[in-house]
């Protein structure tokens, strides 16, 4: 039973982080003209298949971000990282436009993160 409780605990800890990544990366949006259109858990959080050591994958689309790649939109969100967190950031017509293999398993596994 203790390893159960280890794991929800280290579950209900990734929400919060994955919470707290979302706010900044709000504010990060607020401060540059972007717009967090929506943010999603995604990887072993989101299908129940982590483990206590899983880190935490969350996707942010994001208005505003059309003309950057994928180094430079990593960089703009730096100061919204924590440790064990993984970012994907995707424009509103990558993510709901785009049928890539990638983001349709995403798609499939993605729990909203709510604002």
């Amino acid at each position: 039973m203790g390893k159960a409780i280890s794991a929800l605990k280290s579950q209900e800890m990734a929400l919060e982080k994955a919470r707290k990544v979302v706010e900044k990366a709000k504010i990060i949006c607020l401060n540059r003209g972007w717009r967090l259109i929506a943010s999603y858990l995604v990887g072993s959080r989101a299908r129940g298949d982590y483990t206590v050591e899983s880190d935490v994958d969350i996707v942010l689309v994001v208005d505003g971000l059309e003309k950057m790649n994928r180094l430079e939109r990593l960089e703009a969100f730096k100061y919204a990282l924590e440790p064990g967190v993984d970012l994907f950031i995707y424009t509103p017509s990558e993510w709901f436009g785009e049928e890539s293999v990638w983001i349709k398993e995403l798609k499939k596994e993605a729990v909203e993160i709510k604002q």
